[in-house]
């Protein structure tokens, strides 16, 4: 019975041996070069990103108080019973990132910035009331959104992540709104020189029929009170309401417009009130030399218009003799004059 016992342990161990010996290899998949080591630092710096965005979200919604600096035109507003504005410092969730950008436009130094911000904004109408520091805050939200567009698309064009792709996005954005600041306040200081001289003739000649100048002024406004001249004028009329003089008055329009006209006009004023010149004559002397200029400075775009074409007409007059003699002189060159 032993000796039995002894058999069938040997040979289960030789059939075991057997099977080990002819037992595949393990398939192993060859992984691509470096790809533990990117991996393992993608996780990094994924982990550490989104410990910081849920900092960042947690401070946003908690951390920050829910008051917002007013600017002195919004209180003005507000003072007058006008609505307050609706934006997205005041909207919904949105306001806590908001204010979290705002408190770190606040620490921006850079005075220079503000104050060119300041002053488009101004030009601009700022129906918003945005205070520089605001239109920052709207400027880096703006950035951010923009950067993380063109995250995303980079991850999916590329799969990886670059932070300096992010900082071009929000830098970017910043400069465009910035830009779009720029141009809407271009536009409207065009609109308002346009506007200028016929409003100064209207007001001279209400003047002229015996009106004073703010009630000259205010038929002025009440025909188109959405005009941008025109609310700048209702604005000097307000402050002359609470008890402004008409000197400061005008003195702060040639403030928040930035034309060299208005402020001849404004000093031609000033200066006519302290002479006792008839104001009205004054403003039509002025609203003509504004045509004047403008007239001016029509001819001489069109002089260097006819200028600016001369180089262009020269072009297209060498393409269309190479378009009709080209193939006469090719056929020339290979096979001979005659």
């Amino acid at each position: 019975m032993t000796e039995i016992v002894h058999k069938s342990l040997r040979a289960a161990s030789h059939l075991a041996g057997v099977l080990a010996q002819e037992a595949p290899e393990p398939i192993t998949m060859p992984l691509a070069p470096g790809f533990i080591e990117t991996l393992s630092a993608v996780d990094v710096v994924l982990s550490v990103m989104i410990l910081v965005d849920i900092g960042l979200i947690i401070y946003a919604v908690f951390g920050q108080s829910a008051t917002v600096r007013l600017s002195p035109e919004r209180e003005a507003a507000l003072a007058t019973g006008h609505t307050d504005r609706k934006t997205v410092f005041e909207s919904g969730v949105i306001k806590h990132f908001m204010w979290m950008l705002l408190s770190l436009a606040y620490r921006i130094r850079a005075p220079q910035i503000r104050r060119w911000i300041r002053a488009k904004l101004i030009a601009a109408g700022n129906p918003d009331y945005y205070t520089p520091e605001e239109y920052v805050a709207l400027a880096l939200a703006t950035g951010t959104l923009l950067g993380g567009l063109l995250e995303i698309v980079f991850v999916a064009l590329a799969r990886s992540f670059s932070f300096t792709i992010f900082l071009l996005g929000v830098g970017i954005g910043a400069v465009l709104s910035m830009y779009q600041l720029y141009d809407r306040a271009d536009k409207r200081i065009r609109l308002i020189s346009k506007k200028v001289p016929y409003s100064l003739d209207l007001i001279s000649l209400a003047m002229g029929a015996g009106a004073t100048f703010t009630e000259a002024a205010q038929t002025v406004v009440q025909e188109e009170s959405d005009d941008p001249f025109n609310v700048e004028l209702k604005t000097m009329l307000a402050e002359m309401d609470l008890g402004t003089t008409r000197r400061k008055a005008l003195q702060n329009l040639a403030a928040r417009i930035p034309l060299d006209s208005l402020r001849n006009i404004v000093a031609s004023v000033i200066q006519a009130e302290e002479l006792g010149t008839p104001l009205g004559e004054v403003l039509h002397q002025q609203a003509s030399l504004l045509r004047l200029h403008r007239s001016v400075r029509a001819e001489n775009a069109a002089a260097v218009a006819s200028v600016r074409i001369l180089v262009p007409s020269l072009l297209i007059l060498i393409a269309v003799v190479i378009a009709i003699f080209g193939p006469a002189i090719l056929r020339i060159i290979q096979r001979g004059l005659f």
